[in-house]
Formats: structure tokens, sequence, C-alpha cells
């Protein structure tokens, strides 16, 4: 008989492993199976000693079996009955230690903190009878209730403990331990799991405590030790639930997507429901509040069927934050957001509680009742610095909506900068260039709220600040590198794979290797994107410049700027620099948008060799007429003289050619992603003594070298005398990544004409080739970035333009890193014709000329060249020359 008990407590041990790896229909079975072989025994054990073993045994396999059908079907009540009634008849307090640990997760995982507090306690007090697995889960599981209570100072000596006894000296486990042990990967299969899930669990902390890159950070060290599928996907659960307060919501999802599959594969009811609910938030920011509600719907009624109220009420707050965005009719929301409310605030949950109170309280002032809204608003808790970024800023915007209701505009308008300010602070934690740009999602209400309340004042001054304050929330933030000894694996793999595709090209029986490297990209690009995401930011704003300051110094240079913007369809600009400022209300809309983007497609057409005559003809009459419409709806209407033009775009515009546009070519234009990034490179000290130019030629260009011969030339002074230029040139194996990042790091003007690639999902991976291999935008060093740069080859001026009007591309980094004037094409360009302006261009800068001038008159003859004077205009010392530089059209293909 002894055999036989040794054998339920081996099937025991394997139920436990499987119950570590998500396979609770298969430990299940095997514990059905040990029960089945204790019952003989327990009617007729030969001695009391092997029925004492037995009863120990059963005991240990029934709280193992009532966790494990409390996930297979909803209910594990029978199983903890039967072993509470045995374990008081057998008094052994390592078994009364374990019985109480499972309860305690048990009430946990019901939602019924309090029940579950009091079982913790009564385990703890037993834990000197438990195995250091026992103890260890213990301490885990309390640790994740203080989590969920936002007791962060107890749970972080709770997990404290767990490492410490994890990390002890002596024995391991000895198979005595209760099963899945549920909440945030709590599962300590071994002393070393137990060790994982514990710092990974510190990381979920920081999180809490709004420390996202050190929460990322430690999430990242831990999550790779983690060899269960189980553990492993609560991991990934967490580690989503960060990006998503980062503002990262598709690469949130892309993370849920693979916890999902590994909870559906292991039948992980609750954490599959917890995983619908943040992609339900994820779509939620994203504005697909459709998908959102079908995530959170299919979490309730999962959350309903295991009777799980804490989490269903979770759900059901996801649903009401998705119909309130989408416009329900507020008094019908105010019921459930007063129930879930009150029924949070009951579970001592203040967070949850705070945010379907502020719910309940947009409503209410939307249907009418703003006193009754003020009242239950005047109530809640003031916003603390521990608060979520989320939270806090939309206490801010239904408190700015509540000034609004009562009159009171001045308000409103405080609570938005307040809110704004605290969206930038949040963000300046951050080193990635990534995370700056991700986390403007969270500020897209109140910027919403501010623009609408510059509108309806008609003031230019208010429209301008409100575009400043939410176009530069993260623009204005001090850059830094991201820590590429961390990188260097990711992207020498990444470089051969670039190098790779490029020499494969279109080549269709390479279809399947192709696809295999595309997904190898993507996968390194995740990897890398995550290792940035750790970098600690410098934590300096600086804030929007006044109108004021901006006009003066647009009329004092005698230009015009004109700052766009889109509110709610309807479009608008506000222009300085001629005469007093003005708002002008624009016949835009939806068609401007693809207006836009029309007009890239057609001149991408014409860049090509070989086309047809008739579909160039076709280009040439769309790109015409597009170009005409878009002047007629950006333009007309501000009734501009031809002073030189300064323009701070919105959405696509950001990268229109808009020197193409009929009453632009031959004027000076810059672009600037913001008003106070130009103005501060405007009032930038110029440029004193002798210029220094480097100008590259990257391989496969076939124009490339003579375009750097050619550039070279104009800067070379015909006297060698105080008026030249420091410059040399680059081409063949001597134009390496190395010679480029020297180049930026000490140059003034560096002119680089390489094949390139925006990559609009991952723009950061955006990347011009040369003689040793692919450059990234990732890699590129904050030390000191050239004033002026030139990318005279493909479209490396596009940029992804994110929610909250960020966009990120090649141009967006080099001026975030310190370069004040990019200049780069936005569409493809035919290789002789942008030979032919670079040189010209090149001619006019050494001859004393400003780069948006020489940019203007460049291009002001021929055919459109999409070429944009990107941040504000530079301008070098004159070069004393006469040279007569050659500009001959060479064969070649187009740029791209």
């Amino acid at each position: 008989m002894r055999v036989v008990v040794s054998q339920a407590a081996a099937l025991h041990r394997r139920a436990q492993g499987l119950c570590d790896r998500g396979r609770f229909d298969l430990a299940r079975r095997a514990l059905l199976r040990a029960l089945e072989l204790l019952a003989p025994v327990l009617e007729q054990a030969a001695t009391p000693e092997v029925g004492l073993e037995a009863r120990r045994t059963q005991v240990r396999v029934l709280i193992t079996l009532a966790g494990v059908e409390e996930e297979v079907l909803g209910d594990g009540t029978a199983r903890w009955d039967e072993a509470s009634r045995l374990v008081a008849v057998l008094t052994e307090p390592e078994l009364s230690f374990a019985v109480h640990s499972a309860a305690a997760l048990q009430r946990l995982r019901r939602g019924e903190h309090e029940e579950a507090l009091t079982h913790f306690a009564q385990a703890e007090s037993l834990v000197g009878h438990a195995s250091r697995r026992d103890a260890c889960t213990l301490y885990l599981n309390r640790g994740n209730l203080r989590l969920q209570r936002h007791e962060l100072g107890a749970a972080r000596q709770d997990f404290e403990r767990c490492i410490a006894l994890a990390g002890a000296d002596g024995p391991g486990t000895d198979g005595t331990g209760a099963g899945h042990s549920g909440d945030r990967g709590s599962a300590a299969g071994t002393d070393d799991l137990a060790l994982v899930m514990a710092r990974h669990n510190l990381g979920y902390l920081e999180y809490l405590r709004g420390n996202l890159p050190r929460a990322l950070d430690l999430m990242d060290a831990t999550g790779a030790l983690s060899t269960s599928g189980t553990d492993l996907a609560i991991a990934v659960l967490d580690k989503a639930r960060v990006l998503i307060e980062a503002g990262l919501t598709d690469a949130a999802d892309d993370e849920l997507r693979i916890a999902e599959r590994e909870f559906r594969r292991g039948r992980l009811v609750t954490e599959l429901a917890e995983t619908e609910l943040a992609r339900a938030e994820c779509a939620v920011l994203g504005d697909r509040l459709g998908e959102a509600r079908r995530l959170a719907g299919s979490a309730r009624t999962r959350l309903q069927r295991r009777g799980n109220d804490r989490w269903r009420r979770v759900a059901e707050l996801v649903l009401l934050t998705a119909d309130h965005a989408d416009g329900r009719p507020g008094a019908r929301l105010v019921p459930p957001a007063e129930r879930l409310a009150a029924e949070f605030a009951a579970e001592g949950l203040e967070l949850p509680s705070r945010t379907a109170a502020l719910i309940g309280c947009a409503c209410l002032a939307a249907a009418g009742e703003a006193e009754r809204a003020r009242q239950w608003f005047g109530s809640l808790p003031p916003i603390s610095r521990a608060d979520p970024i989320g939270l806090k800023l939309q206490q801010r915007a239904v408190a700015a909506e509540l000034s609004l209701h009562q009159g009171q505009p001045t308000q409103a308008r405080s609570q938005v900068r307040t809110g704004l300010n605290e969206l930038s602070r949040h963000q300046a934690q951050f080193g990635s260039l990534d995370l700056q740009t991700a986390g403007a999602v969270h500020g897209r209400r109140l910027v919403r709220l501010d623009l609408r309340l510059a509108m309806s004042s008609a003031a230019p001054g208010a429209m301008f600040n409100a575009i400043e304050r939410g176009r530069a929330v993260s623009r204005r933030l001090t850059a830094v590198t991201p820590p590429s000894d961390d990188s260097a694996e990711g992207l020498a793999e990444l470089r051969q794979l670039t190098e790779a595709l490029r020499a494969v090209g279109d080549d269709p029986s390479m279809r399947e290797p192709v696809l295999a490297m595309r997904r190898r990209s993507e996968a390194l690009f995740t990897e890398l994107r995550a290792i940035s995401w750790r970098a600690v930011g410098a934590g300096a704003v600086v804030h929007p410049t006044p109108m004021s300051a901006v006009a003066e110094t647009v009329t004092a240079a005698g230009k015009v700027l004109v700052s766009y913007v889109q509110v709610g369809g309807e479009w608008a600009a506000v222009v300085l620099g001629r005469g007093r400022p003005r708002l002008v209300r624009l016949p835009g809309g939806p068609g401007t948008v693809e207006l836009s983007r029309r007009t890239q497609a057609d001149l991408d057409v014409l860049a090509l060799s070989g086309v047809p005559t008739e579909m160039r003809r076709a280009a040439e009459r769309s790109l015409g007429r597009s170009l005409a419409t878009l002047d007629e709806r950006l333009l007309r209407p501000l009734r501009l003289d031809d002073r030189p033009l300064v323009v701070v775009p919105t959405g696509p515009t950001a990268t229109l050619a808009w020197g193409c546009l009929p009453s632009l070519r031959g004027r000076s234009v810059e672009v600037s992603p913001t008003a106070t990034s130009w103005w501060a490179g405007a009032t930038a000290a110029a440029p004193q003594g002798q210029v220094s130019v480097q100008a590259l030629a990257g391989p496969g260009l076939e124009d490339g070298p003579a375009e750097v011969v050619d550039v070279v030339s104009c800067w070379t002074a015909t006297d060698g005398g105080a008026g030249a230029a420091d410059v040399e040139g680059w081409v063949g194996a001597e134009a390496s990544r190395g010679r480029l990042g020297t180049a930026l790091a000490s140059a003034d003007l560096v002119h680089v004409a390489a094949h390139g690639a925006h990559q609009r999902q991952s723009p950061l991976f955006s990347s011009l080739a040369l003689a040793d291999g692919a450059l990234f935008a990732y890699e590129l060093s904050d030390a000191r970035v050239a004033p002026h740069v030139v990318l005279s080859a493909c479209e490396l001026g596009q940029a992804t333009t994110r929610p909250g009007d960020e966009a990120l591309g090649w141009t967006r980094v080099l001026l975030q890193l310190g370069s004040r004037c990019v200049v780069a094409g936005v569409s493809q360009v035919a290789d002789e014709r942008a030979h032919e302006v670079m040189v010209d261009y090149h001619r006019r800068l050494a001859g004393g000329t400003d780069a948006a001038t020489a940019l203007a008159a460049a291009t002001e003859h021929g055919s459109p060249v999409p070429f944009v004077c990107f941040g504000s205009s530079w301008q070098g010392q004159p070069v004393a020359t006469d040279r007569l530089v050659s500009v001959g059209s060479r064969p070649g293909d187009r740029r791209g």
C-alpha cells in the first residue's frame, strides 16, 4: 500500500508541474487518478502510519484539485470544503497552512480581498511548518493582492521575503504546494521560478509607482528567465499594461495576443479575460470603440460564469469607458457609473471607483445635470502624484468640462494647461524617443478640448497657444541615446537582413525567404525598441514659446508663419508676421488629407524611369489637379504676399511637398514641427568662421559619387582664403557608418547621397545604406548632430504620424537630436533631377544664401521636386569661389 500512496504522490507532483505550465485539463486527470488510487488505501490501510500518509496525500491532492477545478469548471468549493474537514481532524500545522494559503488564493482570484487577507494571515502564522515553495507562493500571492489594493510598501515587503526565501540555501520543494497560484505569475513551480516572479512583480510595483522605464527594465530582465508558458504569458500581460500606460498601444496589443494564445491553450479563463480587457483598453485609446466593446463584453461573460465579481466589474468599467468615448447618451450611462463607483469603493479599490465616478460626472453634465455632477466631482479625492497618467488627465478633462458648463472658460483652460504639463512630466521620464512620442495618446482628450475652447474664442493667440501646447508635448523634450551596448547584437543581425532583402529585390522565386527575413526583421524591431524603452529621460521640459516672441522673430526676419490645425472636421490656421495675428478658417476636410497622400503617390510615379507615356501624363495631370486644389484650400484663403514662409503643418501635411504648390514655387519655405522649435533655431547663434562640410555617397546609387564630387567642388574656394570651407567627400568603402557618425558629430553641414527606406510601422528603424551596412535612425548619438543635414536620395523626409499629431522618422530624429535644418525628399526623386537640384542648391549655399531660399531657387524651374526644408533655415559663411560646376544629366534610376 505504501507503493500506491507513493504513486498517488507522484501523480500529484506531476499535476503540479502541469499546473505550472497551464495544462489544467491534464492536471485534473492526474489528480482524479490519484484520488482513485488512494480510495482503497484509506478504507483498509495495513498500518496507522500508511493510513496517515494516505490521508495527508489526499488532502494535498484535494487542495490542488480545488484550484484546478476553479480554473477548469469555475468552482472548486466542494474540494476546498472536503480538504478543510480532513485537516480539522488531522490537526497538522503543515496541512493547515496549505489549506489557508489555498483558501486565500481562491478568495483573491474571486476578488474577495478581506477574506483573502484573513486566510493569508492565518497561513503566515503557520509558515514555519511550510515548505520553502509554499512559503514563497504565500508571499507572492499576498504581494499581488496588495498590489491590487495599491498597498505598495506592504507588497514590496512580501516580494522581498519571497526573494530571501527562494534564494536561501537549503532543500527546495517537497511537493506539498497547492497548485497554480493565480494572479500575476505567482505559480512557483521551483525556487528559481519563485525568485524570477518575485522580481518581476517588483517591476510591476514600479509600474504602479509610475516609474515605467524601471518597470520595463525589471520585467525584461526577469521575463527572459521564465520558461513556463503560463508564467511567461502572465509576465507578458503585465508588461503590456506598462506599455499601455506609456501609450504604446500597438506594441501592447501585440504582446497581449501572445499571452492570449497561451491562456487559451492552457484554458486559464480568468487570465484570458484579463487579457481581453487589456486589449479592450488598447482599442479605446486607439479609437477602435466597437472592438473595445466586443472584447470587454467577452471578458465580462467569462467572468460572470466564473462568479468573479471583482473582475466582472472591471469589464463593465471598460465597457462604460468605450460607451462614453463613443458618445452614447449620458443619461443612460449615469446609473451603471454610480453602481460601479459604489461597488469598487466598497472593496477599497479607490482608483477604479474614481474612474467610474469621473465618467458619471461627465455624463451628468452632458445630460444637463451640471450641479449634480459638480457635487459628485467635489466629493472625489484630489489628484495625487501616484495616480496613473490616464486617470490624472481624465480628472483634469472632467474638471475642465464642468467649468465650461458653469460658464468658466478661464478655469477650464487652467485645468487643460495643468493636465498637459503633467503629461509632459510623465513623458520626460522616458529616454526613448519612441515612448516620448507615444505618450501623447493619453492627452488627446485634453488637446481636443483645448483646441475647441480656442476655436470658440476666435482669438488667434488662444489658438496659437493651444496648438503649441498640444503639438509640442513630446517635441520639446530633452533627447537621450538608447542603450547601444545592449542593442549591438540585434542591430548587427538587422543590418544583415536589411542588406539581404535589398540584394534579393523583387525576385519572385525568393518569396518565401523574403517573407521569413521580413518576419525576423519585425521581431528584431520589437526587441530593439524594447531595449530603448528602458532608457531613463533627463526629465527636462522646454515650455512653448509665447506667440508674441514668435511673431516678433518672424516679423524681424521678413517672413510669415502659418500654423495649421484640425479641430474636429474643421481646418484653420493662425497667421503671424503680416500685420496683426489672424485666425483663418479654411475649406479643408477629409479630402485635404487624401489629396496630400495622392500627391506623394503621383510624385513617386513620376520619379520612375521607363514609365509608359500615357501613365506619366496621367500622373502629371493628377499631380497638377491635387496641387492646385491644395493650394486653393490651404494657401489662397490666407491672402499671403510673396514673403518667405514658415509652415507648421498638421497630420499628413507634415510631409507634403509644400514647395511644389503653385503659389509656393520659387518661394522660401521652412516646414517645422512646432513654432517653438522653429523659433529656437531661428534665434540660435549663426555659425561663424570657416564652414565644415562632409559629403558621402552610399553604395548602389549610380549618380552618388559624381554628386559628392560636385558638392565638394561647390564648397572649394578658388583662393583658399579666409572664406574657404573645410570640405571632404567620401565614396566607396570610405562612406561608412562610422564616417557618417563622425561627420554628424563634427561638421556644420553633412550631405548624404544614399539609398534609404522609411519604416512606417517602426519609424526609428528607417535606414540609410552605407558601405558597411545600414545605419538606423535608432542608432544616432545625441552628443552632437550637424546643424544642417541633407538627405538627397529616396523619401527620407517621410514620417509616421501617431495619435496626438506626433510624426516620427529620419527628419524628426535629426531635429530632435539637435540638428537645426534638414533637407530631405518626401517622395521618390529621379536620380538625374536630384543631382541637378542638389548641386545648384549647394552652389547657392556656398555663396551665402540660406537653405530655404537656396532650395526654392534650385527647384523653381523644371519638373516638381519633392525636397523640403525641415526645421529652421540654416546659413553658413559664404565661400569665395567662381568655379563653374558641371551639372549635366546622367543616367540613373530613381532614388529610393
